[in-house]
């Protein structure tokens, strides 16, 4: 009768078919870490293809260990709870604007300096120079690590029957503010009547007059369908409106050095894209809205931005050396 192998036959043999199967690495090996990145734009919005964008080359630069899941729409929370959250680990990874993150870190409020900014070129430079990796790193103590600086689009006017030009076209204006004194302390300087609601109140409060006008950029404009509400579109370009990609510190203590440098040049390769896109989807508005009926004026920038002297004086304290840089480089 035949012999079947022997056990110690079967365990060596069972080693060497182990030790000749291809490597696999423990990220493909394990489950991937699901990540979760918030923000509180729609799907439609580039805030939505950036998270994507990133959360591609992390999967693809650590094996598969992470997985960035999007959560848009206020899925996670409101703009405000979402920054909370992300100081408290909740959330991973977000995208929020300026306007939000000042309330958190109070020296990005600089950027937010009405007509602080000539131009889209100015603002990128100094956001990715030395006053923005200030910036970023003032997000530390509060449980953020700041990544990279993009763009939402310029701030502009739209508004119901009301044309403006000049300053003086802004007096007795009800207007929509986010949250925020430099929002507020600039249309009050403008003689305008600054009412602070959330976006998701615009569209209404314009419907049935509540307000007159809101400074919505390009693309939010399309988005929030405010050309059905409102007829003139002033171009003033007051406040750059700049966005931060972010991760909470709990992550960021999670990360290897390795790992941690994959994410900050997936953030920053993700920037040109971000800045473009915006600048598609402003001119592509742009046609949108006057092809729906808008009046598109341009305005008189130097008049505006000699009426911020006030402004400049009132604030420029809290952020001397930031402004000056800034002023400098332009």
């Amino acid at each position: 009768m035949e012999r079947g192998p022997s056990r110690r036959t079967c365990l060596v043999g069972m080693a060497a078919g182990v030790l000749s199967m291809p490597y696999i690495s423990r990220a493909h090996a394990a489950a991937p870490i699901q990540l979760k990145f918030a923000t509180a734009d729609t799907q439609q919005d580039k805030s939505y293809l950036v998270g994507e964008r990133f959360g591609a080359e992390i999967a693809e630069k650590t094996g598969g260990k992470y997985k960035v899941q999007m959560y848009v729409g206020g899925a996670l929370g409101s703009t405000v709870n979402i920054g909370s959250s992300l100081q408290t680990g909740i959330v991973d990874c977000a995208i929020l604007t300026s306007g939000y993150i000042e309330s958190l870190v109070p020296t990005v409020q600089v950027i937010d300096l009405p007509f602080i900014f000539k131009d889209e070129a100015s603002a990128a430079k100094i956001l990715d120079g030395e006053v923005g990796q200030k910036l970023l790193a003032d997000m530390a103590p509060k449980g953020i690590v700041g990544l990279s600086w993009g763009w939402y689009g310029w701030r502009q006017l739209e508004l119901h029957d009301r044309v403006v030009k000049t300053p003086d076209d802004m007096h007795g204006l009800k207007i929509r503010i986010q949250p925020g004194p430099v929002f507020a302390a600039m249309f009050k300087q403008l003689g305008a009547i600054p009412i602070v609601l959330d976006g998701s109140e615009v569209y209404l409060a314009l419907s049935q007059s509540t307000v007159g006008a809101v400074d919505f950029p390009v693309p939010t404009a399309v988005t929030f369908k405010v050309y059905e509400v409102t007829k003139n579109l002033a171009l003033t370009r007051h406040v750059y409106n700049a966005g931060a990609l972010m991760v909470s510190k709990a992550l960021w203590g999670r990360l290897s050095p390795a790992e941690r440098d994959i994410f900050k040049a997936a953030a920053v390769n993700v920037q040109p894209f971000w800045r473009q896109a915006v600048a598609d989807a402003t001119t592509d508005g742009m046609k949108f809205l006057t092809d729906h009926g808008m009046q598109a004026t341009e305005t008189d920038f130097a008049a505006f931005r000699a009426k911020m002297d006030p402004v400049y004086a009132q604030f420029r304290p809290k952020y001397q050396e930031l402004f000056d840089k800034i002023m400098a480089q332009q």
